[in-house]
């Protein structure tokens, strides 16, 4: 850990966090006076979800997402805890950039979403092309900005051309300058109540959105398409496409086997708050099916990379992934049924 003198004098202390969204979201409340963990963030602002989408083409291949759409996190967060936050997306970069100079100036910390490919202090192997990266800025510097990137050991400086490049990237998903800062949060927020909120919430978008491919629904799409994949894309094609799921689950969808193991992490948290075993249960429950998603993981990179033993087939990853599905379309069941005898 690092840390840093903000501009309004307070010493911020710089946290490495498992995911970027929820690392901001836990540093911008903890400025505020308010200690949430990324795992109760990312739990409480419903983080947690799937999607496919074969529609949305990112560097020429389909987009698969194991989250909620970036900056829905920090909105439903702030909402459920009571506080007051500001965000905002530009059309304008200098507009975009004046009001990141104004927010810091007023001793706001302030989150931005941004294009990893653009932050050159990333070491270049590890820049792609990605239009939901969140960071923390701390304060101007000569030629740049001090920042708060959750997901590297220390603070770093972030040049102002390539700052204005990440915010106003082009492609799916583009952030447009999104920023956003908390302004007020209780001190002592009802947990209780944003928990509940949050689980319903998860629970809704995993079961119940009548949309093929999203949630547990979209799970299942995607895994039937993988095992047909080879015969109806050719093997390199297929490899390609399986290559950016786990990239997506893996990489983009920090925390673990696309999540599961931060929400499952979440959950305990609530289990101890509600004093519930039924939560402690569902807690490990999501532990095991992060485990099969790890598992799905190693064995397609083992396909794609042509070292992949006789029984490691596109039939095994897709069938690893309807594992998860059915176990996970169990899981928020229950989780929905527990959900609604919780009192705040």
């Amino acid at each position: 850990m690092t840390s840093e003198i903000t501009v309004s004098g307070k010493p911020f202390i710089h946290h490495h966090s498992a995911h970027c969204e929820s690392g901001v979201i836990s540093a911008l409340l903890r400025d505020k006076g308010l200690e949430i963990s990324e795992a109760m963030g990312f739990g409480i602002g419903s983080g947690i979800f799937f999607g496919y989408f074969p529609f949305i083409k990112w560097v020429g291949l389909p987009i698969s997402t194991f989250r909620s759409r970036p900056g829905t996190l920090i909105t439903k967060v702030a909402k459920r805890l009571g506080g007051d936050i500001f965000t905002k997306k530009y059309r304008n970069l200098q507009k975009g950039m004046d009001d990141l100079r104004h927010a810091l100036s007023e001793g706001h910390l302030v989150g931005l979403t941004t294009n990893i490919y653009w932050l050159s202090y990333f070491p270049n192997r590890f820049r792609f092309q990605f239009n939901g990266h969140n960071i923390v800025v701390l304060r101007e510097i000569e030629n740049g900005f001090r920042v708060s990137d959750p997901v590297l050991e220390h603070l770093v400086d972030c040049l102002t051309e390539d700052l204005e490049r990440a915010r106003f990237a082009r492609g799916p998903l583009e952030p447009r300058g999104f920023m956003y800062y908390v302004k007020s949060v209780p001190s002592n927020p009802d947990l209780r109540a944003a928990c509940i909120a949050g689980m319903k919430d998860s629970c809704n978008m995993m079961l119940r959105i009548p949309f093929p491919f999203v949630g547990i629904r979209g799970m299942r799409y995607l895994a039937k398409k993988t095992i047909s994949s080879p015969d109806k894309l050719g093997f390199k094609e297929a490899c390609r496409r399986l290559a950016n799921i786990v990239r997506m689950q893996e990489e983009v969808g920090t925390g673990g086997a696309g999540f599961r193991f931060m929400y499952a992490a979440f959950l305990q948290e609530a289990a101890d708050l509600f004093a519930s075993a039924e939560l402690s249960q569902l807690s490990k429950e999501m532990t095991a099916i992060g485990d099969i998603w790890r598992e799905f993981a190693v064995v397609s990179a083992r396909i794609v990379k042509q070292r992949a033993q006789s029984e490691e087939t596109f039939e095994k990853a897709g069938g690893l992934m309807l594992i998860c599905a059915g176990r996970e379309e169990q899981m928020f069941r229950d989780l929905d049924k527990i959900a609604r005898t919780l009192k705040a």
